[in-house]
């Protein structure tokens, strides 16, 4: 018993130094200029396409109007990764405030975590905030509403946490945040793709569902889930989750034993 409520007060301790970490960088967030940058582009996307969707689409469905605002979701997403969490860890040593973090006591496992979760936790609320307003849009053109787009942002949120992971994971890599950034990006928008491709055309077989392993692949099922193309969503579900835990543990093991 004793030696439970040791490890109970050591987990809890850890924790609370976890939310002192996810305070502070989200106080960064709020007082940077990426929030506002990303704010700008989020709300002239939403506008484009409600005009488009008004002015455009003849007779549309629900689940119509839900697909054109999620088939870019991705990419934006991509982005949030990109601007949130791609900096978070080689900011530190750049900018030196590590020097301040790890000489109090703080936890480095503690830092990682409050770090990721802040990240993680900014762009699935500023997600569900723009599926908020693509419900609305699909209310008001048609009149109607459709539970596919609740699956969707399920969806959303297993690939932002993919994202998460391999923003981080290169974030702990490498010490310029620029170089995180621009491979994050990189590596997501272009290296499963580029992959997939190739050995799709070198067994000559084009049935994307034949590689549900693949980021790509997977990631589909965000907009097939309002299309109803989802062939298998808890096998999805579970590529995305692999995708984004394995290099979050290369992140957290890099970032444990980086030396200042």
């Amino acid at each position: 018993m004793p030696d439970n409520s040791l490890c109970k007060t050591v987990i809890m301790e850890d924790l609370r130094q976890a939310l002192i970490v996810s305070r502070y960088e989200a106080l960064k967030f709020l007082s940077g200029y990426k929030l506002l940058i990303f704010g700008i582009i989020m709300v002239a996307s939403l506008l484009l396409l409600s005009i488009a969707n008004i002015i455009f689409m003849d007779d549309p469905t629900v689940n119509s109007v839900y697909s054109s605002f999620i088939s870019f979701v991705s990419l934006l997403a991509l982005l949030g990764a990109t601007l949130f969490t791609s900096t978070t860890l080689s900011s530190e040593f750049e900018e030196r405030t590590a020097l301040v973090l790890f000489t109090k006591p703080i936890k480095k496992s503690s830092i990682f975590l409050g770090k990721i979760l802040i990240a993680f936790a900014l762009n699935v609320v500023i997600f569900a905030i723009y599926y908020i307003v693509t419900t609305l849009v699909g209310l008001i053109i048609t009149h109607d509403i459709s539970i596919d787009i609740l699956a969707s942002f399920g969806y959303l949120v297993t690939y932002i946490f993919t994202l998460t992971g391999i923003a981080v994971m290169f974030s702990s890599l490498l010490k310029k945040s620029s170089s995180a950034s621009i491979l994050t990006f990189v590596f997501v928008l272009l290296v499963p793709s580029l992959i997939l491709a190739v050995i799709m055309l070198a067994q000559d077989n084009m049935n994307v569902n034949d590689y549900w392993y693949f980021l790509d692949s997977a990631a589909a099922s965000i907009t097939y889930s309002v299309t109803g193309d989802v062939v298998n969503g808890p096998r999805d579900v579970a590529t995305m989750f692999v995708w984004g835990l394995i290099p979050m543990i290369i992140a957290y093991r890099h970032f444990i034993k980086k030396e200042l």
